[in-house]
């Protein structure tokens, strides 16, 4: 076990080093369910167990992300992280850790009061009382809206308090228009969708992981 609890890093921090555009556009895997604490962390035990790196990065809060690209001094992609951890899907530590991820459960879940959506948790790996261990973490949950098109499996999305992506819907023929805007507040690029193509709009929340305590401050300082 104590092989696995040095490994823990390497996973919960999901070899983090990545930074999709901005977690703006199209937004992949955004309609998952992640509605609660424990939906998020059921989200990324589901992805490392199918090796979906864009499914375990879904999981990882903007602010996260940023933290990590100011560390490594760079913005790195999903291309990078996958790359990351497709080199260690051999490694025995890695197959080890897979056995031991399934029975990660989150033991507490404190709200802070004066963060609103804010949460540190605690996260239980092994047995309820010996041989397990647990791992402090702070999770997050933001708003986002999410446009389905028709004939389009993934949703366009962008996080509600986000200034450079909306939507918006025309009051003349009630169509949806996608915009991004640079840091001026200029449009740079649209997109017009007619209400014959929508199949729903919706704004919804969820929770992303937010930090994991000293074992970020770990993995940042390898970043350096």
């Amino acid at each position: 076990m104590r092989r696995v609890h040095l490994l823990l890093p390497l996973a919960l921090l999901g070899l983090l080093a990545i930074d999709a555009p901005s977690a703006l556009g199209r937004g992949g895997r955004a309609a998952a369910n992640r509605g609660t604490p424990a939906q998020t962390l059921s989200r990324f035990k589901r992805a490392f167990a199918r090796n979906d790196y864009q499914g375990e990065w879904d999981t990882l809060s903007p602010g996260f992300k940023r933290r990590i690209n100011k560390a490594a001094g760079r913005n790195v992609d999903p291309g990078d992280y996958a790359a990351m951890r497709e080199k260690h899907r051999t490694d025995p530590r890695m197959r080890e850790l897979r056995q031991w991820l399934p029975s990660a459960r989150l033991s507490s879940i404190r709200y802070v009061k004066n963060r609103p959506g804010y949460a540190n948790v605690s996260i239980r790996f092994g047995a309820p009382i010996l041989l397990g261990r647990n791992i402090s973490a702070r999770m997050v949950n933001h708003e986002l809206w999410e446009l389905f098109v028709k004939g389009e499996q993934q949703p366009y999305w962008a996080f509600t308090d986000d200034k450079k992506m909306r939507v918006f819907r025309t009051r003349t023929e009630n169509n949806y228009v996608e915009q991004s805007l640079d840091d001026k507040g200029k449009v740079t690029w649209q997109k017009v969708f007619k209400q014959t193509q929508i199949r729903s709009y919706r704004v919804a929340t969820r929770w992303y992981f937010d930090g994991f305590g000293t074992l970020e401050d770990e993995f940042m300082g390898k970043l350096r």
